[in-house]
């Protein structure tokens, strides 16, 4: 995990893919579009890949997954490793006390918020967190362009920005 206290934003992943824990890094597979879209969203001033994950709490951006086990997909994940991962990221999310928590994917949000919804700000608190969702980055999910999720991020940015006018 990269969290600390007093981040703006938290990205939050279902679980770590195998090459992803192979090397060490979020989001590492290198068709995943998190990377290349969080660089041109402008919620962090420079172009950075997986292995400057390290650097993103120095922007107030923190990253953690629901199930920390890697596996090939979500398919391998059951029902109570959710349920415990759920339960373990509330707690993590009401200790360090990020203003908003970014589900990374809808099977996310759903898996611990137990709603459906669509991309951006939703209604729902998780940890005392607000909550904002993204649509999955995985090479899997081409349902989303990459344009439409740097659009999503650059929608998460402006609600950070509005937040932190209040």
């Amino acid at each position: 995990d990269y969290l600390r206290p007093g981040l703006d934003i938290v990205f939050v992943g279902l679980n770590p893919g195998l090459y992803s824990a192979q090397v060490g890094h979020y989001f590492a597979y290198k068709q995943n579009r998190f990377w290349p879209a969080l660089s041109a969203s402008g919620l962090i001033p420079e172009i950075i890949g997986a292995e400057a994950d390290a650097r993103l709490p120095d922007w107030g951006i923190g990253l953690t997954d629901i199930v920390k086990r890697p596996t090939s997909g979500i398919h391998e994940l059951t029902k109570t490793e959710f349920r415990r991962g759920a339960k373990a990221l509330e707690e993590k999310i009401e200790y360090y006390k990020p203003r908003i928590v970014c589900f990374v994917g809808f099977t996310g949000y759903h898996v611990c918020c137990g709603k459906e919804g669509g991309a951006g700000r939703q209604d729902a608190l998780f940890g005392g967190a607000h909550v904002f969702v993204i649509p999955s980055t995985s090479p899997r999910n081409a349902h989303y362009s990459l344009a439409t999720i740097i659009a999503a991020l650059r929608d998460l940015k402006e609600y950070r920005d509005r937040l932190g006018e209040d």
